[in-house]
């Protein structure tokens, strides 16, 4: 994996952000809208992207390499798992925040910034792989996720299980195990809703971006070794760890940009649904995504 390559990739996320950014600053969106375009991504075009995945049925993709990406995910998560719990305590973080700095740790944006980011660094046949890392996020996400999200009271719902995006993670698995051939007007439907994903995503995040106060955020002090360990440190670690299971470059590459992702945006929805102070949350999110236009080009000097 180039760090060049991958550094490029940055910039140009970076810029699509910015013209997020930009576009609600100048009024062109507003609140409503961006809510919309939020909703249409997370339902629409990541799901389509997703699945259109497992289209091409590229014969470079082998069970075997599947089989190592279902691998690097336990061992990712694993690693996750116990950062946790040790990397609150670690930083000294309040009670009452202890949680949301688990769940940031334990929750990357393998949706939003992770699947764009495989597509642009491998080709989107990669983005099978991140289907895989989906399972595992969602599986944990909609269990102990939201059981750490609801301060330790509610537990598993099959309500919140069956969403759109692990229909869609159930139908790329379907339709790639399978190998499925869809009739041509489907797959060119999903191809265009697949297309804008990248954009969509990226603008989502601008006006997020848009919304919040900046000098609030950076001069969240606790927050900056929190990053360096959980999207510099912890990064590296797990790629010399996976070494020693994955023999496959580009599912290595994948598993290890999935480590690297900032702070997903669904436990912040969660603690806000459930009337949470998502505070903290909010300013990891956007710290998180602003410095990792630095951190997985820098993870990426050492794979």
């Amino acid at each position: 994996m180039s760090a060049e390559i991958v550094l490029q990739q940055m910039i140009i996320i970076f810029l699509l952000i910015m013209t997020g950014y930009i576009v609600y600053k100048r009024g062109i969106i507003q609140n409503n809208v961006a809510k919309g375009i939020s909703a249409l991504v997370v339902n629409v075009c990541n799901p389509a992207l997703l699945i259109r995945s497992a289209f091409d049925h590229d014969a470079s993709i082998t069970y075997d390499k599947i089989l190592y990406a279902v691998v690097g995910g336990a061992v990712l998560y694993a690693v996750l798992i116990l950062a946790s719990l040790f990397l609150p305590k670690l930083l000294s973080v309040g009670e009452k925040w202890k949680k949301h700095y688990a769940l940031m740790c334990l929750f990357g944006n393998t949706g939003f910034i992770g699947i764009p980011l495989v597509s642009a660094v491998f080709g989107e046949h990669a983005v099978i792989y991140v289907a895989v890392f989906n399972i595992y996020f969602n599986l944990l996400f909609y269990t102990y996720g939201i059981w750490l999200a609801d301060g330790g009271k509610n537990s598993f719902s099959l309500k919140n299980f069956l969403n759109v995006g692990n229909i869609a993670i159930v139908l790329t698995i379907i339709i790639f195990a399978f190998q499925i051939r869809l009739p041509e007007v489907v797959t060119s439907t999903v191809d265009y809703m697949a297309d804008t994903t990248t954009f969509l995503a990226m603008v989502v995040i601008g006006i997020s971006l848009a919304r919040t106060d900046l000098k609030a955020i950076f001069a969240e002090k606790k927050l900056y070794p929190f990053i360096i360990l959980r999207f510099l440190v912890i990064p590296v670690a797990v790629s010399f760890i996976l070494r020693l299971f994955i023999r496959d470059d580009i599912v290595y590459g994948v598993t290890i940009l999935m480590a690297s992702v900032p702070v997903a945006n669904l436990p912040l929805m969660r603690v806000e649904e459930v009337g949470g102070d998502g505070a903290v949350l909010s300013k990891g999110i956007i710290l998180s995504t602003v410095l990792s236009l630095l951190t997985i080009p820098v993870v990426t000097l050492f794979v």
